[in-house]
């Protein structure tokens, strides 16, 4: 009779009670992780938006907050060409200017975050 009853019994218990304290947290952990998606693609639009709507001849965009957030993303030579204000060259000797430099680079930073 214990095994019959009292074994099963007990069993469902202990399932009932941790699967009562897993579901919570695995419910947290994949919100937070969306949350977290969220947060990063709204940080990506923001970086685009900052940059194609900046009027690059009116001043300077290192001087700007969308800067600031953007600046720790960079690649060193990114950074250090906007630095000196100067342009890119790439590999076929085109020259690519700021505006473009931080278009490729939020979708650099995008596709390495897993975004696309």
């Amino acid at each position: 009779m214990l095994v019959q009853y009292v074994i099963p019994a007990l069993v469902g218990l202990i399932g009932g009670v941790i699967g009562s304290l897993v579901a919570p947290w695995v419910r947290w952990a994949i919100e937070e992780r969306r949350s977290r998606l969220n947060n990063l693609r709204d940080l990506i639009k923001t970086w685009r938006e900052e940059v194609e709507n900046y009027s690059w001849d009116e001043g300077d965009f290192r001087l700007t907050a969308a800067y600031s957030t953007i600046k720790p993303h960079l690649r060193d030579e990114v950074r250090e060409s906007i630095q000196v204000g100067k342009p890119l060259s790439t590999e076929d000797g085109r020259e690519v200017w700021h505006k473009q430099m931080l278009l490729d680079e939020a979708a650099r930073t995008e596709k390495e975050w897993g975004l696309v």
